[in-house]
């Protein structure tokens, strides 16, 4: 008979199975308007809410953990108070609700891994590490050194990530927070404040390249998403930003920018403007709007013109195929989702399940060339759609909810940005911005470079390659510029003491959320869920909870080895940067009170070649849901694919000067060879899933508006939920 009482490994594996599902499935549901009337305050719950009304707020979430940080930490930043009743419930709330009804594609009819998939499953990790911590709470050491009087190797891995718990310690239960706000307000250079915030910072940046790396070199959509930010970028008039920057009163300032970005350009605001009419301008599309539209429209542009080339190609399938392909993008969602789940389960491409809705004759009449070209000329088309309908809900509504969130925003800060134009000058600022986006861009460009080392990652003839960027290059990217955010931080601590104090007490009181109960000595497992999890685990049916066992075990396992394998991943770019720069062998420093690292760092004879994966457990665990994506069958009868089978690939048009690309599948396969592989604990999930929701529901509590001015917010505990109600909400799968 299996026991009923769970070691602290036990325990941590199965509060991270629970928080990772849980905040997969709650992410993955805002593809759902209904979502956003079931997840409380700060969400209306009535459909059309209309402006000036009181909104209606759902009592128990059906997202919990997304509105446990939204209250925990986002409602409470400084400004947000002052924002209009109407803002969350009217103008996000309405965006969101079009995005959703606009029926965005999916990465199953598309063939790969879509954009949207890669933001939401990558939200959803950072969802799970910090809700992770306002749940079971950080273990209180009870350390008594100073962390100015501790010492760190910096060339060992091991050593930076000690130095980042340190640092969590102390803000969370010490005075770092206030002491770093102080600091700040004497000197711009933040390692020199101590050790532990030197090697903290080193441990940041590391995880910092190591995720602009996954997300610009590893990932198919990477280049695309730069090629966004360039054109954004470009479109910038940051000259005319600076010149308003400089005007001196401030109440001019800010008029001056928001008629730079958000005055309406359409004949009727004209007409408006010199009084030759009265009428309604809310038509036509401000600059911010027209910057968002003419990138995405570009995009589209270059996806219609792939559809194109397809449609002209001597394989190309007939205009009846392509037809009834055209009219599956205007589909209701309703009926896109049952063709989808007929080809999960007839384990035929979604192309086949769409021709065979018409005429079964259709799709076995495709070549394999030709079906390769329908799935092709699909995912262009539904790339074309997406843009547009992103178009159409930012720039085109009417009522322009974004313009009026944007102006809403504007109207919340303006005292914070009357109080930094007084004191701190915003223009130099600007250009260090610009200057940092230049040097970011040209580091994600691909280069045409020499050969230095073996590459199976480019096809190039011997002595000249496609190298793509490594993770030593953005970290250097970082380490370049982050004396720009240094600076920044130094002029707005030094000149703005009344918005200091405030984000200091937003800083205090949003890590107070972190803490564990007082006296508490919960150090292992799942901290302050330990007794929680135990209780649900007492409630699985004793014939199934040895097989619970078992899964916790492996999950056990495997979070030990991604741990390891993160920090190898971290020493072998320590030893690249070591390297890049030249460093001889040093001695080691003493680490720790009585205690020195042995490993010593690389010498300059150490030759390492460029790293193509970085440090971070929760990238790892995004890997992971993509791989689990579920992706149509290639062939029109076939199995149904992963996410891990597609992994790399991307439907962008091919590069005219096939310079702009590198063989990210081959960089993934031999990067992951080493990868441990996650165990299915679906039984896990099945079990507990719907009673952990009901737990953290009842942890979360009853959210809701006071009445007074600063229209705050109060949380109330509610009684349902964590005995009576956990069978109310059940588990997804």
């Amino acid at each position: 008979m299996a026991s009923t009482t769970l070691s602290p490994p036990q325990l941590q594996a199965l509060f991270d199975i629970l928080n990772h599902h849980e905040s997969y499935h709650e992410v993955e549901g805002f593809k759902s308007s209904q979502s956003l009337r079931d997840f409380g305050y700060p969400l209306n719950s009535t459909p059309d809410f209309e402006r000036g009304t009181s909104a209606v707020y759902q009592s128990r979430s059906t997202s919990p953990l997304v509105q446990l940080l939204v209250t925990r930490c986002l409602l409470t930043f400084p400004g947000m108070s002052d924002l209009p009743p109407d803002f969350w419930p009217y103008n996000v709330q309405s965006i969101i609700t079009r995005l959703c009804e606009g029926n965005l594609s999916e990465s199953y009819d598309k063939s790969r891994l879509g954009i949207r998939k890669t933001l939401a499953t990558g939200g959803s990790v950072i969802l799970e590490a910090l809700t992770r911590g306002l749940l079971g709470g950080v273990p209180d050491r009870g350390d008594k050194i100073s962390l100015k009087d501790r010492r760190y190797d910096m060339t060992q891995a091991a050593e930076l990530q000690r130095a980042w718990d340190d640092c969590m310690q102390g803000l969370v239960y010490g005075d770092l927070a206030d002491d770093m706000f102080d600091y700040f307000t004497k000197t711009a250079d933040l390692e020199a404040h101590s050790a532990a915030v030197s090697a903290a910072s080193e441990y940041a940046i590391l995880h910092l390249a190591s995720l602009l790396h996954h997300v610009f070199v590893l990932s198919g959509e990477g280049q695309y998403l730069l090629g966004l930010i360039e054109g954004v970028v470009k479109l910038i008039p940051f000259g005319s930003v600076r010149t308003v920057l400089r005007i001196g009163n401030a109440a001019t300032m800010i008029n001056g920018i928001i008629k730079l970005f958000l005055a309406k350009m359409s004949i009727g605001a004209m007409m408006n403007m010199i009084g030759l009419s009265a009428g309604d301008a809310d038509g036509g599309m401000n600059m911010l709007q027209r910057i968002l539209s003419l990138v995405m429209d570009w995009d589209a542009g270059d996806f219609r013109k792939q559809a194109s080339k397809i449609e002209s190609a001597k394989d190309a399938p007939s205009q009846q195929h392509l037809a009834l392909l055209k009219e599956y993008l205007s589909l209701p969602i309703e009926t896109q989702r049952a063709m989808r789940e007929l080809s999960t389960a007839t384990q035929k491409s979604i192309v086949a399940v769409i021709l065979d809705a018409s005429d079964p004759s259709l799709a076995s009449s495709l070549t394999a060339a030709q079906h390769a070209r329908c799935m092709e000329w699909l995912s262009a088309m539904l790339s074309v759609r997406d843009r547009e309908q992103g178009i159409e809900v930012l720039c085109n509504s009417s009522p322009d909810h974004f313009t009026t969130a944007v102006r809403a925003l504007v109207n919340a800060y303006e005292p914070f940005i009357r109080s930094i134009h007084a004191s701190v000058d915003l223009s130099k600022h600007v250009t260090a911005a610009e200057t940092f986006m230049a040097d970011f861009i040209e580091t994600a460009k691909p280069k045409v470079e020499k050969k230095q080392w073996f590459s199976m990652y480019s096809s190039k003839a011997p002595g000249e390659e496609v190298q793509p960027p490594s993770v030593e290059d953005f970290a250097s990217l970082l380490q370049r510029n982050k004396g720009l955010l240094y600076a920044y931080c130094h002029a707005f601590a030094k000149g703005c003491p009344d918005l200091v104090e405030l984000m200091r007490g937003w800083a205090k009181t949003s890590l107070a959320e972190f803490k564990q109960a007082s006296g508490s000595t919960i150090s292992d497992g799942a901290g302050a869920m330990n007794n929680r999890l135990q209780d649900l685990y007492s409630q699985v049916p004793a014939e199934v909870q040895q097989d619970v066992l078992k899964k916790l075990d492996e999950h056990s396992a495997y979070l030990s080895r991604l741990d390891d394998f993160s920090t190898s991943r971290m020493q072998c770019i320590l030893h690249g940067l070591a390297g890049r720069d030249g460093k001889v062998e040093q001695k080691p420093e003493k680490s720790r009170v009585g205690r020195s690292t042995k490993t010593a760092p690389p010498t300059t004879q150490t030759r390492c070649a460029p790293s193509m994966s970085g440090p971070g457990v929760y990238i790892l665990r995004w890997d992971a849901l993509l791989d689990e994506t579920l992706i149509t069958p290639a062939t029109v009868n076939g199995a149904v694919r992963y996410g891990k089978d597609v992994k790399g690939e991307n439907g962008r048009p091919k590069s005219e000067d096939g310079k702009s690309s590198w063989d990210i599948s081959a960089i993934i396969g031999e990067e992951g060879k080493q990868l441990p592989n996650a165990p299915d604990v679906g039984i896990v999930v099945q079990e507990l899933g719907g009673k952990f929701r009901a737990l953290v529901v009842d942890e979360v509590g009853k959210v809701e508006p006071t009445t007074d001015e600063k229209r705050g917010f109060v949380v109330q505990k509610t009684s349902v939920g964590l005995k009576n109600g956990l069978e109310a909400l059940p588990a997804t799968a």
